[in-house]
């Protein structure tokens, strides 16, 4: 309960911030005479005004995008860092805060064009927002990372395109990310953003291209994101704590994930997720929660997916404790991430793979607590006759509709269960 209502706290602060901002600070596109500092009007600082343009270098354009916000940075009021509309060349660039003033607005109306190589791009991430408190990112701007040349190299070589570390309180809208070379934006450390009307697109075989990926966060809301990506549409990984995931539109993609969990030591456990409202077309997987074999201690917990739709959707609903992308795993030894409270309820549509429920925990820590609440999947007929649930080490329990026969419960109907000597096919390996 008291986690709940931190929460609500936070989005209130969240929504204030955003119509304070609205109110107080001036029409982005406003004209203005531009004084000594290269702003135009009292607090838009317009990276043209720096020597910005669609013709420069993206290493020039990059030395004007941080002196502009260098000088938007140190004004007290509410400063806003605009990019107008046109195509401006990028080079990496870090907008690290703390800020002299409460609250900063990135306007972005043009499009960012990523160098297409990784050399390019040392570090972690080409587009990064540092210890910033109370921003907004805007504008209906476009983030093209230029990944197409990269998808094929090792993913710890890649760059995010966008990614918030340490930022506390904010809002991200209306900006379209394409073709990134790793993930398409990443939140580490940020707590209270909110993220909606986002749309994020690469093509299916663009690996490692998941659309958000959230660490170490909480009091995250996603809303209303358009995504088509190569990985999972969104991922939550280990430290995560009350994150909302409503009206994400998934696919193609491998679908919502919890994780991948314990692939290193000291993971911080993830709890309070609810993923609502969402609908998966063409997706590899459904709903899902994966923890890696041989994983240390952590636990993962209440956690709801309730109305999704589904429609020609590998696995819609899956628990994988053996999680084991392109033959990685170092260790067959059981997962020792601990799954409990979980609940998958009102999900509906089709299945393209036999088994349409699968439910596979691990043998020292057998998940605790899993409900099954009005499981309406069909066989995507033109792909399989029929479907089928499959459970092992799994307790809990059913209520309402089931279809396919459920593997929990009592009276389990003609699924396999943890008995069965036969297991299914086992899921994509992906990362």
């Amino acid at each position: 309960m008291a986690s709940s209502m931190l929460f609500k706290i936070a989005l209130i602060s969240c929504l204030a911030v955003a119509t304070a901002h609205k109110k107080a600070a001036p029409p982005a596109g406003s004209s203005g005479s531009t004084n000594s500092t290269g702003s135009t009007g009292s607090n838009i600082f317009d990276v043209t005004k720096y020597s910005a343009s669609t013709s420069a270098s993206a290493s020039a354009n990059s030395k004007a995008f941080l002196e502009a916000f260098k000088a938007a940075c140190t004004v007290k009021g509410r400063p806003t860092f605009l990019v107008p509309k046109g195509t401006y060349q990028l080079g990496p660039v870090t907008f690290e805060g703390p800020c002299q003033g409460t609250h900063i607005t990135f306007e972005i109306q043009g499009t960012l064009v990523a160098p297409p190589d990784v050399i390019s791009i040392p570090g972690n991430a080409w587009v990064e927002f540092d210890s910033l408190h109370e921003m907004v990112l805007q504008g209906g701007g476009v983030f093209d990372g230029q990944g197409q040349s990269t998808w094929p190299l090792p993913s710890h070589n890649k760059p995010i395109s966008i990614r918030l570390m340490k930022c506390v309180i904010g809002r991200i809208s209306n900006i379209t990310s394409k073709n990134s070379k790793f993930f398409h934006m990443s939140l580490h450390h940020a707590e209270g953003i909110i993220i909606e009307n986002l749309k994020i697109v690469a093509p299916g075989h663009s690996k490692n291209t998941d659309g958000i990926h959230i660490s170490g966060s909480s009091n995250i809301t996603l809303n209303n994101i358009d995504i088509s990506t190569g990985d999972d549409c969104i991922s939550i990984g280990p430290g995560t704590n009350n994150v909302i995931v409503a009206g994400v539109k998934c696919g193609p993609g491998h679908g919502l994930s919890i994780g991948s969990l314990g692939k290193y030591k000291g993971e911080e456990d993830v709890g309070n997720i609810h993923v609502k409202n969402c609908t998966l077309t063409g997706t590899t997987n459904g709903v899902r929660i994966k923890t890696w074999p041989g994983a240390p201690p952590s636990e993962a917990f209440n956690i709801t997916f309730e109305d999704v739709t589904m429609t020609n959707v590998s696995y819609p609903i899956i628990i994988d404790q053996k999680y084991c992308p392109n033959g990685e795993c170092t260790t067959h030894a059981p997962s020792l991430v601990k799954l409990r409270d979980i609940r998958f309820s009102r999900i509906r549509g089709t299945s393209n793979t036999p088994v349409a429920v699968k439910l596979a925990c691990s043998d020292k820590e057998p998940c605790q607590n899993v409900k099954l609440q009005d499981i309406s999947l069909k066989p995507l007929t033109s792909a399989v006759d029929e479907i089928s649930s499959f459970c092992t080490n799994v307790h809990g329990a059913v209520s309402g509709i089931q279809n396919p026969d459920p593997c929990l419960g009592p009276h389990p109907g003609n699924s396999s269960n943890s008995d069965s000597s036969s297991a299914p096919s086992p899921a994509p390996t992906d990362d």
